[in-house]
């Protein structure tokens, strides 16, 4: 491979970009997903790990251990030049107090997952959806066929039902980049030290033909709401639900391999931006380009200010009441155009309106029983004040005189864009 398609990437893998337990592939790694999601499970496709105490619900793989039943993936896993390997977790907290989520590969001893470092402690008191990652020595895997995991949590629960869902589990192989033959290319459209507007056109260049390439993601490493839930917002922002990429700055699925990002509710950068391309062959071998770094704004005149939620409550779900989150805003919000509401939630159509200082901005959205991300306009910027402000989620009331589930609200909870530009 020519070198300047490699060069680069040394300086990124030193510096890193991951946090235990949360990594993600770095630029000039090669590698495969094996992605499984549940299609058939209730609570929108949804795969129960846990079990209510004297209960034993065998057409829900439940166990009085806890302990899920096998699941075989159905893919031929490809351990040639392999060089390591993990197991990413599509996991909802559920139940508040359950703990111990762990994974097991083909009857290999279990595998402890990882909570978010990021969440306030204990992590299993705070709701959440996060994408945990674990590796796995590759002799836990097989070539080919009939890979198997089982999943359990502890037995301690504070109600007695443990329970998280889990809507995917994946297994990544990495494998040996100069061995290994995989798709490369580069980023052409802009270069390290670019200043980035409003509107940024990113394309990839590749070294193969088109045919061979089934899409191109592209990803950034910025500051940005906390998509994935863990509490970091400053990564190589992406996570899956049932599988699919989600959150990133685009796909395309066919050449010229370019996409527009938007980055007209992407917060002020504190630290310089870096982005880097995922190229998927028809084979479904990926590899992360280059990044192109030391990326800056320059907006002339607009800026996004993300207020970070704080005072963020343990187990929140509408139903037990009103509960309340702060933030600060800094700007000057007599230069405010414009105002969004960020979270990610389980359940929200139980969900009985949100509000700041004292004022209603939205009533409700989104299914029962299933996961969903909100980005939800608010209307008026007088509802903001500066310094301290206080957001407020409405109680689920009963209905026709019995409880419902009422909205989770995920880590880190709401989080609130506003946007200020110095035309009148």
């Amino acid at each position: 491979m020519d070198s300047k398609w490699l060069v680069p990437v040394m300086v990124w893998v030193l510096v890193g970009f991951s946090v235990a337990g949360f990594s993600r592939p770095m630029p000039g790694d090669v590698f495969r997903e094996y992605k499984w999601w549940n299609e058939v499970g209730d609570a929108g496709g949804a795969f129960r790990v846990g079990g209510k105490e004297g209960e034993n619900l065998p057409d829900r793989g439940w166990a009085h251990d806890y302990i899920n039943s096998s699941v075989t993936l159905p893919y031929e896993l490809d351990l040639e030049r392999a060089i390591r390997a993990e197991v990413v977790v599509e996991k909802i907290l559920c139940h508040d107090g359950t703990r111990g989520l762990a994974v097991e590969i083909n009857g290999n001893p279990w595998q402890p997952i990882p909570e978010a470092e990021a969440i306030a402690y204990p992590p299993w008191e705070y709701q959440h959806h996060v994408c945990p990652v674990v590796p796995v020595p590759l002799s836990f895997l097989k070539s080919g066929r009939g890979n198997q995991f089982r999943m359990r949590v502890a037995p301690e629960h504070p109600w007695k039902w443990p329970q998280n869902l889990v809507y995917g589990v994946h297994v990544r192989v990495y494998y040996d980049p100069v061995k290994k033959t995989h798709p490369a290319g580069r980023i052409v459209s802009i270069e390290s030290g670019a200043k980035l507007g409003r509107s940024v056109r990113l394309q990839v260049e590749t070294q193969v033909h088109a045919a061979e390439i089934r899409q191109v993601d592209f990803i950034g490493h910025y500051e940005d709401v906390n998509y994935e839930g863990d509490g970091l917002y400053t990564q190589w922002h992406h996570h899956f639900f049932h599988g699919q990429l989600l959150h990133h700055l685009g796909s395309a699925v066919q050449a010229p391999w370019q996409v527009v990002w938007d980055t007209s509710w992407v917060p002020d950068q504190r630290q310089p931006m870096a982005i880097a391309a995922r190229i998927v062959d028809a084979d479904g071998m990926i590899f992360m380009t280059p990044a192109v770094t030391d990326l800056t704004f320059d907006r002339g005149g607009f800026s996004v200010e993300l207020c970070k939620p704080y005072d963020v409550p343990k187990r929140w779900v509408t139903r037990s009441g009103e509960m309340s989150e702060h933030f600060d805003v800094t700007g000057d919000l007599k230069k405010a155009v414009a105002a969004q509401l960020v979270w990610s939630s389980w359940s929200p159509g139980y969900m009985r309106g949100v509000s700041i200082n004292g004022t209603k901005v939205f009533e409700c959205e989104g299914p029962r029983y299933q996961y969903y991300f909100h980005r939800v306009a608010v209307g008026a910027m007088d509802v903001f004040k500066p310094g301290v402000n206080t957001l407020t989620t409405g109680k689920t009331p009963l209905i026709d005189g019995k409880m419902v589930h009422g909205m989770e609200v995920n880590w880190p909870g709401i989080m609130v864009l506003i946007q200020y530009s110095d035309k009148p």
